[in-house]
């Protein structure tokens, strides 16, 4: 009797959860907790050590086209070494840093690396290795960021409070190194045509939908794509969309201005917390069933929503809670649907090169805004300006999709502006 055996795109699955969930999850979403005992011991404002963000981001802009090379031609079980070495061996060496200057010179690779193993290694093989069903898994793997970080944030305060945070970097970052070792030998692999297979799912489409796909695909070369108004309109897309999903990090301050405990600001922030791992999973299925155009506008109508609840968030701590899970729905889906716009937009030819250069908006969003929300905070003392500048965003982000779904590339070609 012949057992069915495991498709391999399911370990494939189970490695990128590992990856992105102990680079994404474990050393990104811990960086934070470092900052306040790390400038009280050399002797640094918090406001200059965090410089080393905005490095980072900077640095991510301008690696991430060549992220997208170096992922194409190496092997993938290299391109997971190399991006161990540089964010996972730069976070723990920042343990042994004594001045700021460190801090400064180390998120150089640190950025380097990320670029590799956080924002392109997951959404490149899923869409590698899965012919069906792709949105459902960019989705679970990025629920499982979350998760992750759940765990680890509490353990690496543990860390900080009981052995210092020197400790806590070397730890971290050695247990992502191996984490992200062992998993590249053991799970991962380049492409199904590699072990003499074909993508999950490749079996199973009817003859309709394999027909009617095939006469949809698109195979857009990176010259080309790069001159096309789609590019940019999608490019500005993800920079208006994330341009939103970054007031996560001012959900603290707007709280606190409005009246809130800091433990009751918290409180709601662990409602974003869910709402985005609900959000990756949901936003992946939806995108599935109906398309990534109608979901798209429907991330968009939620953003408009959380807006419009943190307007009269002063008024109720209800509604105040409610906005942030509606926030961290909207959040959770900037890196789930950007993939799968990409294939749909340029097809498979040069992905992981197009993907590279639309994954850029997400850094661009974040070296601007972020910052500019708390110039406007300091300007008018309260957020008013800033929730109207994100409804803008949102407008924009509607527009930009809509005609860039109108302009994407076909088997002819991609328009131009003026077409």
């Amino acid at each position: 009797m012949n057992k069915k055996r495991i498709h391999f795109a399911w370990l494939i699955l189970l490695g990128v959860i590992l990856i992105r969930g102990f680079a994404g999850g474990g050393i990104n979403m811990t960086s934070g907790l470092f900052l306040s005992p790390v400038s009280e011991e050399i002797g640094v404002g918090i406001g200059s050590l965090s410089i080393y963000f905005s490095i980072t981001s900077i640095v991510m802009v301008l690696f991430l086209p060549l992220a997208g090379r170096i992922i194409n031609r190496l092997d993938i079980r290299l391109t997971a070494l190399l991006g161990a070495a540089l964010q996972a061996l730069s976070f723990a060496a920042f343990g042994l840093l004594h001045h700021v200057a460190g801090w400064y010179l180390l998120s150089i690779p640190h950025a380097m690396g990320a670029a590799l193993l956080v924002n392109l290694m997951g959404p490149i093989l899923i869409n590698r290795w899965f012919a069906r069903k792709a949105g459902t898994m960019m989705g679970i793997q990025m629920a499982f960021v979350g998760l992750f970080g759940a765990v680890l944030q509490p353990l690496t305060s543990r860390i900080i409070h009981q052995s210092g945070w020197r400790n806590a970097y070397f730890f971290i970052g050695g247990l992502t190194f191996l984490a992200v070792v062992l998993t590249a030998f053991f799970l991962l692999r380049n492409r199904p045509s590699d072990l003499g297979i074909e993508p999950y799912g490749a079996d199973r489409l009817d003859p309709p939908q394999a027909s009617k796909n095939a006469e949809e695909a698109v195979e857009i070369p990176e010259s080309t794509a790069l001159h096309s108004a789609s590019f940019y309109l999608l490019l500005l897309f993800m920079i208006a969309i994330t341009g939103v999903g970054v007031f996560t990090q001012h959900i603290p301050t707007y709280g606190t201005a409005m009246g809130y405990s800091v433990s009751s600001t918290g409180t709601a922030l662990a409602f974003a917390s869910v709402g985005s791992a609900i959000g990756s999973i949901a936003i992946g299925v939806v995108s599935d069933k109906i398309g990534g155009l109608l979901t798209c506008y429907g991330m968009i109508g939620i953003g408009i929503a959380e807006i419009i609840g943190f307007w009269f968030s002063p008024r109720s701590f209800l509604l105040f809670t409610a906005s942030t899970f509606l926030h961290g729905l909207v959040s959770s889906g900037i890196m789930v649907l950007a993939p799968i716009l990409t294939i749909k937009f340029f097809g498979q030819k040069d992905y992981e090169k197009i993907f590279a250069k639309v994954s850029m908006g997400a850094p661009l969003a974040s070296i601007l805004l972020i910052p500019a929300y708390g110039f406007v905070y300091d300007w008018r003392k309260d957020y008013s300006l800033v929730l109207l500048l994100m409804l803008g965003m949102l407008i924009a982000a509607a527009f930009c999709i809509a005609v860039g779904w109108r302009k994407r590339c076909t088997a002819e070609g991609c328009p131009r502006w003026r077409e």
